[in-house]
C-alpha cells in the first residue's frame, strides 16, 4: 500500500504557530489577531507541504486499493464484473496517496460488509483526508492575517487621534471627489476614466 503520510493537524508546526491557530479558533469574531513574519513564513512552508501531500495519487494506486477492498468485502450475487467496477472507481477517485494507505484499507474493510458504492468509498476517503484539509484551511486563514505591527483594523474608539485624523482626511478626499463628479453629470463624462 501507499506510504502513510502524516497529515495530522499537528504536523511539524512550532508552538508559536500552533498557538496562533488555536487562538484563531477560539477568539471572538473580529478580535484583533496578527501574524509575525516568522509565523507567516512557517505557515507558508507548511501550506506548501500540505498542498503537495494533497495532490491526487496515481490512478494505479487507487486501482490497487479498490481491488484489494473488493477482495476483502463480499459482492452481491449477480453483480457486474468486479474488475470493470474497480477500474471505473479508480479512474474517478482523486484523493492523495495517504488516503490509500493500509490503515485506510483496513478501516474500509471493517466498515463495509458488502462492496461499497462509489459514494460510500468517497465518503470514507474524504474522512481520511479531513484533518489535512482542515489544517490547510487554517493555514490559509493565518497567512491572510495582518502582520504584526500593521495598523489595527478595529473600532473607532480604539483608534488613536492620529489614525482618526488620517481616516477623516481620506474620507474628505473621497467626498469631494464624489461631489465634483456628481455635479458634472453623466453628459460631461463624469466618473469615466477619460474624465480623470
Amino acid at each position: 500500500m501507499a506510504q502513510d503520510l502524516d497529515l495530522s493537524p499537528a504536523t511539524a508546526l512550532s508552538f508559536s504557530l500552533s498557538a496562533l491557530l488555536g487562538r484563531m479558533q477560539t477568539e471572538q469574531p473580529g478580535a484583533p489577531l496578527a501574524i509575525s513574519s516568522t509565523q507567516k513564513a512557517e505557515a507558508e512552508r507548511a501550506l506548501a507541504a500540505i498542498e503537495a501531500a494533497l495532490q491526487p495519487a496515481p490512478q494505479a494506486l487507487a486501482l490497487r486499493w479498490i481491488s484489494a477492498l473488493g477482495t476483502l468485502t463480499a459482492t452481491k450475487p449477480g453483480e457486474a464484473d468486479g474488475d470493470a467496477k474497480a477500474r471505473a472507481y479508480a479512474a474517478m477517485l482523486e484523493y492523495p496517496g495517504s488516503a490509500f494507505s493500509r490503515a485506510s484499507l483496513d478501516a474500509a474493510a471493517r466498515k463495509f460488509r458488502w462492496f461499497p458504492s462509489y459514494a460510500e468509498v468517497c465518503e470514507h476517503l474524504e474522512a481520511e483526508v479531513a484533518a489535512a484539509k482542515a489544517q490547510r484551511h487554517q493555514l490559509r486563514r493565518a497567512i491572510a492575517l495582518p502582520g504584526e505591527g500593521s495598523r489595527p483594523v478595529g473600532k473607532w474608539s480604539a483608534m488613536t487621534d492620529e489614525q482618526k485624523a488620517e481616516f477623516e482626511a481620506t474620507m474628505e478626499k473621497f467626498r469631494s471627489r464624489f461631489a465634483s463628479d456628481a455635479s458634472r453629470g453623466p453628459e460631461d463624462g463624469a466618473g469615466t476614466p477619460e474624465a480623470r
